[in-house]
């Protein structure tokens, strides 16, 4: 019997259209994706163990039941940090909560200059003893981080998915500075994710209503989305090159320490609390400062925080 082959097919031949295979039970696929994402985090956990010398768990390496730990962005010349988060890592409870810090809070010092975020500059010493002084709680340990490492730290990650809510269109030659986002939707990579992070007005002196608190709140969402990054599998496999950009870019008193201290992090990824700082705008000699205010402030660490 001759073969039929598509030069001999009849005039009338129509060939049966091929079946998609379909998953019999998307169930199982879905569990078998997170059991994989699970084993690959357990991996890389026992190797960063070994590494650091810290003891095995499957959430990661704990340093200690409750740290403190202050996470700031430096400008090119590391004088001021432009965000201010201290981070306190509860593992009793696998909890993170994130207190942002505006840039200009008046603090009282000795300094000229008394606004938080020139603090670092005179070392992190007195960078803690001013957190403490409108928190109450004096971190010690602290992850400074340039423009550049955050670019390429996002870049590792894969980048995010964030919801620019305004049009972001600013230029400074000084700082070598442009900013362009339109609003909406959109995965966001280093370069542009930075953009995000450092906008404060457009060109023409519009922006966030709200100043400097908008800013802050804005933050927020990219905050938001690298964490939900990072609880993905897709972010889970990006873990290792995450860790190696951060400690690639960080100044850090951490030492040995940090990468147990990111996995911290990391593992109590499913329950963050980010707060800010109570207070408001103000002009005093002629300067604009963030008061804050200290009744709302203790309240809200006292409800959030452990001392």
């Amino acid at each position: 019997m001759r073969e039929l082959n598509q030069e001999n097919y009849p005039p009338d031949f129509k060939p049966a259209p091929k079946k998609r295979r379909r998953l019999k039970n998307p169930g199982r696929f879905i569990v078998f994706i997170i059991l994989l994402a699970v084993f690959v985090w357990m991996v890389i956990t026992f190797l960063v163990s070994l590494s650091t010398g810290q003891k095995f768990s499957i959430l990661g390496a704990s340093s200690q039941p409750v740290r403190n730990v202050v996470v700031a962005g430096v400008d090119e010349g590391g004088y001021r940090t432009d965000l201010i988060m201290l981070c306190q890592i509860n593992r009793r409870t696998n909890e993170l909560n994130i207190l942002q810090i505006p840039r200009d809070t008046r603090v009282q010092n000795k300094r000229n200059d008394k606004k938080i975020n020139s603090a670092f500059f005179s070392g992190f010493e007195c960078m803690s003893a001013e957190i403490n002084q409108l928190t109450g709680i004096k971190p010690d340990s602290y992850i400074m981080v340039g423009f550049d490492g955050f670019t390429d730290i996002i870049d590792a990650l894969g980048g995010v998915t964030v919801d620019v809510p305004i049009r972001m269109n600013y230029t400074d030659p000084v700082q070598n500075l442009a900013i362009d986002l339109q609003p909406g939707k959109q995965k966001l990579d280093g370069e542009h994710a930075q953009m995000f992070m450092r906008f404060r007005k457009n060109n023409d002196g519009t922006g966030y209503a709200d100043g400097d608190i908008g800013r802050i709140d804005t933050q927020k969402l990219l905050y938001s989305a690298v964490i939900e990054k990072i609880k993905s599998p897709a972010g889970i496999v990006r873990l290792p090159a995450v860790l190696a950009a951060m400690e690639k870019h960080s100044k850090t008193n951490l030492n040995g320490e940090l990468v147990g201290v990111l996995r911290d992090m990391a593992a109590c990824s499913g329950n963050v609390k980010f707060h800010t700082l109570p207070g408001s705008g103000k002009y005093i000699g002629g300067v604009s400062y963030f008061v804050y205010d200290k009744n709302a402030s203790a309240e809200l660490i006292s409800q959030n925080f452990v001392k």
